[in-house]
């Protein structure tokens, strides 16, 4: 930094005093100039003094050599200054100038006249071998313009000195000599002080102005550089969204509790929390919206708790970890006091949406317990969570680590059975009531393990749903159903296929059923599917989409399981249905609850003002057909009528307890096949 100072004001200086004295010495030039042009110095020669030889001539400054460049015009040496202009001039000169030197040369460049007179040799040498001024002559030969010169160094402390080449030119534009000329400027003591002052005033300034400068722009580098570390700890260590500590950070901070607790015998808890539907928003009312409702809940569990470190784990899930002298009761009445702040509904532009959480509790029951192993505990508690209802929380218990070992087990399993072709298709008759008919089968998924014998589809379906294999399930079922009824030998039954709702999301469900019905020939009127009201749940405008382009190949949809749900009512307005089922639950307690009779009753006439087909599921004895029979039902479809079955393809109707065209024989399973 003191270089740099000390450098500005020597530069400053340096051109101070350039600007100062080159500044007086033009004008001293320009003086100098308009009095030799006004006296004329020079005269043409005689003609007969003029050689034979009129090849220019170069010039010669002492020791500088020759000029490369040829003279502007082809001239005679012979051109001269009179004596008495040559007086004239330097008196009028002397007259202005108090100390000046004067040299007075021709075209080729040898001095004619110099001033004063006492001019020693050496001194005319010296001016003549100047590099400078020999290049200053050449330039004011060729452009017929003065030229100023100069012995100023950047690098040499001293009052720099300028002289200058005044080139005289006649009436017909030529040059015909030159003067070189030099005088010392007026300055006074005072004046020359001043600049000098001036400068390093100027100079100070400057480097005041450079230094503050400089120190802005380090310090707003620095800031900017402090803010985008402070910016990128922060973002290692937070969730940008709701600015709660990241995975990493409660990782580590559980860690450090479960040592402390080892030492100390305190008590650690982690609580799993997880949005219930949090798909739902983002898909009915936009990722803002998602973002907005994330930043509600992490405040809502910050208030919960405040002493305790809340953490968002990934999208959906959060985590707290609670350390200290607490019982299960107090973790307990934390639990249900973060659930109480979801009763009240947060309002998102104008919007009302539910919150509900699900929550999973584990605790370090000694000092071997390890992060992970805390996190897992409390991620299965909140699996149990929301599998038993949601909005509601669990405490881990040792049995859960059983029963996720049973279900991987399960699903890998399920794999090899899928690849093997272990699994297989049932068929559960459907029956008029109105004429004891066979109308159709459904078909329904059955799976004989090898080593753990029939497993029921109430657990191997939900775990295909959450592992992904339900696509491949569902296909297989579709294919076979397709292919076994194209077999059938009476081609006036319906095969009725289940869907779940994770077969709709890949959006390629209108092209399977194309294939499986070209693949097997079956026609599509033969074909009908059985969706469930979370299928509309799920995503209402996709799904009502896909079904009329299913309905439109003339395939037929059923409701199953209708009146279990909140809002059938309002799906049955968006969608025609070709057909309504009714749940078991209704019909195993028809003609014993005067209640449930009553919404059996209405459900068969709302098929009938809405057109639709009624069909009643769970029919296990007569009394229960005879009353559906009575209240104006259409199929029925349980036990009573037959069994979950294979069908053989000559005789569909074994085993059914139906009408066979013009015979009325009831056939019966028989007691030993039951």
């Amino acid at each position: 930094m003191i270089g740099v100072i000390a450098t500005s004001f020597y530069a400053i200086d340096q051109a101070t005093l350039y600007y100062l004295f080159k500044s007086e010495a033009q004008k001293d030039f320009e003086t100098a100039k308009t009095i030799i042009a006004s006296h004329q110095p020079f005269e043409a020669p005689v003609p007969e003094q003029m050689g034979p030889h009129n090849s220019s001539a170069s010039l010669d400054f002492g020791l500088r050599g020759s000029n490369p460049e040829k003279a502007p015009e082809i001239i005679s040496p012979s051109w001269k200054l009179p004596y008495a202009k040559a007086v004239s001039v330097t008196q009028a000169l002397a007259e202005q100038f108090h100390e000046l030197e004067l040299l007075v040369v021709n075209v080729p460049g040898r001095p004619l006249a110099v001033y004063p007179r006492n001019m020693t040799r050496s001194r005319v040498n010296q001016i003549l071998s100047d590099p400078k001024a020999y290049e200053a002559w050449h330039a004011a030969l060729k452009s017929g313009e003065q030229e100023i010169y100069t012995n100023f160094d950047w690098f040499e402390w001293k009052i720099p000195e300028f002289g200058t080449i005044i080139p005289y030119v006649n009436e017909e534009n030529r040059v015909r000599g030159g003067f070189i000329f030099f005088t010392k400027p007026k300055l006074s003591t005072i004046v020359f002080l001043d600049t000098i002052a001036f400068g390093s005033a100027f100079a100070f300034l400057l480097v005041v102005v450079v230094a503050l400068t400089s120190i802005m722009f380090a310090w707003k580098g620095l800031h900017d550089r402090w803010k985008t570390s402070k910016t990128i700890r922060f973002l290692a260590h937070n969730d940008p969204l709701t600015h709660l500590p990241n995975r990493a950070v409660f990782s580590d901070e559980l860690n450090k509790a479960l040592r402390k607790a080892s030492i100390t015998a305190s008590n650690v808890y982690v609580i799993a929390i997880d949005v219930d539907k949090f798909k739902e928003v983002n898909d009915n009312h936009g990722h803002a919206a998602g973002d907005t409702f994330l930043q509600i809940i992490s405040d809502r569990l910050r208030l919960v708790f405040t002493e305790h470190l809340v953490s968002r784990l990934s999208g959906d899930e959060f985590a707290v970890m609670i350390e200290g002298d607490y019982t299960r009761h107090d973790i307990t009445v934390l639990a249900q006091r973060a659930l109480a702040t979801t009763n009240t509904d947060c309002v998102i532009d104008n919007k009302e949406i539910r919150i509900s959480l699900s929550m999973g509790i584990a605790q370090a029951t000694d000092a071997a317990w390890r992060s992970s192993r805390l996190l897992h505990c409390a991620d299965l508690a909140l699996y149990r969570s929301k599998n038993g209802g949601r909005s509601i929380y669990t405490w881990y218990e040792a049995s859960m680590d059983e029963e996720l070992q049973r279900r991987r087990e399960l699903e890998t399993e399920m794999i090899r059975a899928l690849k093997q072709d272990g699994f297989s298709v049932v068929y559960q008759a459907q029956v008029g009531l109105a004429d004891n008919k066979l109308k159709a089968f459904e078909a329904l998924l059955r799976w004989v393990h090898p080593e753990k014998g029939r497993i029921s589809p109430e657990i191997f379906i939900p775990i295909a749903e959450d592992t992904g294999l339900i696509e491949a399930l569902g296909e297989y079922v579709l294919k076979k159903a397709c292919a076994d009824a194209a077999s059938w030998s009476d081609p006036s039954l319906k095969v009725a296929v289940n869907f779940s709702p994770a077969q709709f999301k890949s959006g390629l469900i209108e092209q399977k059923i194309t294939e499986a019905l070209e693949e097997s020939g079956l026609a599509p009127e033969r074909l009908e599917i059985e969706i469930t009201e979370s299928l509309l749940i799920a995503d209402t405008t996709s799904v009502v989409k896909s079904l009329r382009k299913i309905g439109d190949m003339g395939v037929s949809i059923a409701m199953d399981d209708f009146g279990t749900g909140y809002s059938s009512l309002s799906y049955l307005s968006r969608f025609p249905f070709n057909k309504i089922k009714i749940d078991r639950s209704f019909i195993m307690n028809i003609g014993k609850d005067a209640h449930t009779d009553a919404i059996v009753a209405a459900i068969i006439g709302l098929g009938r003002s809405l057109d639709v087909l009624i069909t009643a599921e769970g029919v296990e004895d007569e009394m229960q057909a005879q009353i559906l029979r009575a209240g104006g039902c259409d199929i029925v479809q349980g036990y009573y009528f037959g069994k979950p079955a294979n069908v053989d393809p000559q005789n569909p109707h074994a085993n059914i307890r139906c009408r066979l065209g013009e015979d009325e024989t009831m056939q019966v399973e028989s007691a030993q096949s039951v």
